[in-house]
């Protein structure tokens, strides 16, 4: 029987559950550093029995649109602020990636350059950009970099047919359309060398756009070419499914998982321990990841593995993401009472 608690390999790392936190916006700063609460946070996460962690989203550019509400690869204290982070989870052993995801892009002569509008001197631009964040990122000591390429995002349009009209090398078909993220995986392999993770959507919904087929297509192509781990998501603002059975996303993460050699996360509306067990031993899927249970209670995962049982105190009110703060509303309130 597996456990969500079980000591397993993650690609290259050895880690000491099935589960990983994906973080999603910060704002907790003071005169653009990061404030002590933030140190806490990754702490209490760290020794709490977390397998891997995934970063708050990292954005690069000021112009882009979620810009002040994620942690940023620009200012004056990012490399000390961020190492101490990093060694705060390696104390504990815990591997921890940088997410990068941007929304918008800046090509030099549009703020707002769409995946049709790039040149190829733009898409070269692009590319440099991205490997100097990894190159940041390993400077700070993460141990990889996860390239955000699913809900909206930037290169989630790129490598979406819906969006992606272009008539070079970078558009048309599967492998046209991802060529711009592989070239992107491959420098980062050989320049840096560390763990790539992308999140990509399994489909969103839109005639003519994305397919689980061809979501299914482009994991392949990912595994292939040097991702050393994929997370599956969705533009959830439009899946159109019953979840009252089963995890929406868990039949193609099962068979995703069957058909590649990288390990592959579940993500999305994971609450209880038992459900999480329910799903290792009943499918493929090895790894799960979580994302507001760890906002209302960083250090939920200690109680959940003394217990052998747990359930998120977290409502599911999505006031954290909506109102893009990495804290709980609902969860501090109650304590603060």
């Amino acid at each position: 029987m597996k456990d969500i608690f079980d000591e397993c390999k993650f690609s290259e790392f050895n880690i000491k559950s099935r589960v990983i936190r994906t973080g999603v916006w910060e704002r907790q700063t003071e005169g653009g550093f990061l404030t002590s609460e933030v140190f806490d946070r990754y702490e209490d996460m760290a020794k709490s029995g977390v397998g891997l962690i995934l970063s708050e989203i990292f954005a690069f550019d000021p112009k882009d649109r979620f810009y002040e509400y994620s942690a940023n690869v620009n200012y004056r204290g990012f490399m000390k602020d961020y190492k101490q982070i990093t060694d705060i989870c390696h104390n504990y052993d815990v591997p921890i990636l940088g997410q990068l995801a941007f929304f918008y892009y800046d090509d030099g002569d549009n703020q707002k350059a769409e995946p049709n509008d790039l040149t190829i001197e733009g898409i070269r631009k692009l590319q440099a950009e991205v490997i100097m964040v990894a190159k940041k990122f390993s400077f700070a000591g993460f141990d990889g970099i996860q390239i955000n390429m699913g809900n909206n995002f930037y290169l989630s349009r790129f490598v979406n047919p819906y969006f992606n009209q272009r008539e070079d090398e970078y558009g048309g078909n599967t492998m046209n359309r991802l060529r711009i993220v592989l070239e992107i995986i491959q420098l980062i392999k050989k320049t840096i060398g560390f763990h790539v993770s992308c999140r990509i959507n399994i489909e969103d919904v839109r005639k003519n756009g994305m397919t689980q087929e061809e979501s299914m297509k482009i994991a392949k192509l990912l595994a292939e070419h040097g991702a050393d781990s994929i997370q599956i998501t969705g533009r959830t603002i439009s899946m159109k499914y019953d979840a009252e059975e089963k995890h929406v996303f868990q039949d193609y993460a099962d068979k995703l998982s069957a058909e590649v050699d990288i390990p592959i996360i579940l993500a999305g509306n994971l609450r209880d321990m038992k459900t999480m067990n329910m799903i290792l031993n009943s499918s493929n899927v090895e790894f799960m990841s979580l994302s507001k249970p760890f906002v209302a209670q960083p250090d939920f995962l200690a109680d959940w593995k003394e217990n052998g049982d747990g359930t998120s105190i977290c409502k599911g009110c999505n006031n954290c993401y909506s109102k893009k703060e990495s804290r709980c509303f609902q969860y501090y309130e109650e304590k603060s009472d």
